[in-house]
C-alpha cells in the first residue's frame, strides 16, 4: 500500500501537542500500511502453500487411481481365463447357463 506523505507538522502552530499528536498520526498510517503490505503477503504465501498441498493430494489420488485400475485390470484379465477354461472344460454347463441368464433377462425387461 502506498501512502502520500503530507507534512504532518504545522507550520507556525505554537502547540506542541497538536505537533506531536499529528507526528504519531503519520507514524501510525505508516504502520498499518506496512501491516497491510505483510498481511498482503502472508495471504499470498498461504494461499500457494494451499495450492502445493492440493496440487499434490491431487497427484496422491491420481496415482492411487492408476494402481486401482491396474489391480483391476488385472483382476478382470485372470476372471477372463478362468472362464474361458471353465468354457472349455464344460461346455454344455455353460451354454445351459447362458440360455438361463437369457431367458432371466428377457422376462425382468419385458416387465
Amino acid at each position: 500500500m502506498a501512502t502520500s506523505n503530507k507534512s504532518t507538522r504545522s507550520s507556525g502552530s505554537d502547540s506542541p501537542v497538536m505537533d506531536d499528536i499529528a507526528e504519531r498520526t503519520a507514524r501510525i498510517r505508516e504502520e498499518l500500511a506496512a501491516l497491510g503490505e505483510a498481511l498482503a503477503g502472508a495471504g499470498a504465501l498461504k494461499a500457494g502453500v494451499a495450492r502445493e498441498a492440493a496440487e499434490a493430494r491431487v497427484d496422491e489420488v491420481l496415482r492411487s487411481g492408476e494402481r486401482l485400475v491396474s489391480e483391476m485390470s488385472g483382476k478382470m484379465s485372470r476372471a477372463e481365463r478362468q472362464m474361458a477354461e471353465t468354457v472349455r472344460e464344460k461346455p454344455l454347463q455353460s451354454l445351459g447357463i447362458a440360455v438361463a441368464a437369457g431367458f432371466l433377462a428377457a422376462i425382468l425387461f419385458r416387465r
